[in-house]
């Protein structure tokens, strides 16, 4: 019997958790995370990254900015803005 390995399913699971960081200038806080918003927009919206201002620990201030194909393109826009 060959031993089980768990860094698959961690591996699958780090690549969509949530980043938080503070923007630089601002010192807002922004949170980038993965969504599929296709059930929450009735087949109008699409799965990708998002970004939105938020302080860990509390609810999200505003709406989110999205999708973005990766978190780094998410990311980015987040600190241009």
């Amino acid at each position: 019997m060959a031993p089980q390995t768990l860094a698959p399913n961690l591996g699958q699971r780090a690549w969509r958790e949530s980043l938080f960081d503070v923007h630089p200038r601002t010192g807002a806080s922004i949170e980038v995370f993965y969504t599929d918003r296709t059930l929450e927009t009735f087949g109008k919206g699409g799965s990708g990254w998002f970004w939105q201002t938020r302080r860990r620990g509390y609810p999200p201030e505003g709406q989110a900015t999205g999708p973005f194909a990766t978190n780094f393109a998410a990311f980015r826009h987040a600190m241009t803005r």
